[in-house]
């Protein structure tokens, strides 16, 4: 069975937990179709907000914050990718977090593709932690506009740190992630827990 992209770049693959490992091993049409609650979604100046408001018409970013937000999650397998779906039901708003993971064969690298239509390109670094967690940071990053790349100056861009975990207790997956910039400081930052709708159609 050929590794997944995952499988290939993910630093001491087999350190991660076995549900990990499951979770992020897609070959073939593989789907993963999950459900939860952000505890919390929060942080951004109202001026950062402002500007991650335009992201709603790409389907990648929100201003929206709050508590307790029941959001699912939906990773497809599809050519050289991976899907990520993800979908915010905030009180009388549908917000959503759409993405495209590829791998980059030739630097044995993930390229995250935000946006529908995609406007931003990032780096991706993925490694297993200690704890059998995952950790995942983000490099150089791209504005894409008219089918071209446009590197974009460190100061520009979002530094991302995202941890997920397996919680054998609660029997379900857990994840925070924090994003920043060197000059306008917390974008935005959450934390919540999902678990897998084995059986069901995303």
């Amino acid at each position: 069975m050929t590794d997944s992209m995952y499988e290939k770049t993910i630093t001491h693959y087999q350190s991660l937990h076995p549900m990990l490992q499951k979770r992020y091993r897609f070959d073939g049409s593989r789907t993963f179709c999950g459900e939860g609650v952000m505890s919390e979604i929060k942080g951004g100046s109202f001026l950062v907000r402002m500007l991650l408001k335009t992201g709603v018409f790409f389907r990648c970013f929100f201003l929206e914050r709050g508590n307790d937000i029941p959001f699912t999650i939906e990773n497809k397998n599809r050519q050289n990718g991976v899907e990520w779906n993800r979908t915010f039901f905030f009180k009388g708003k549908t917000r959503f977090f759409d993405a495209v993971m590829e791998y980059d064969e030739r630097e044995n690298r993930i390229l995250d593709y935000f946006g529908k239509p995609r406007i931003l390109l990032s780096e991706l670094h993925l490694e297993a932690s200690s704890e059998g967690g995952l950790v995942i940071t983000s490099g150089r990053q791209w504005l894409l506009i008219g089918g071209k790349k446009i590197p974009l100056p460190a100061w520009l861009c979002g530094s991302s740190t995202v941890y997920e975990a397996y919680d054998e207790e609660m029997n379900s997956f857990s994840i925070k992630a924090h994003v920043k910039n060197r000059i306008l400081g917390t974008l935005f930052s959450y934390r919540g827990t999902f678990r897998e709708t084995e059986g069901e159609t995303c």
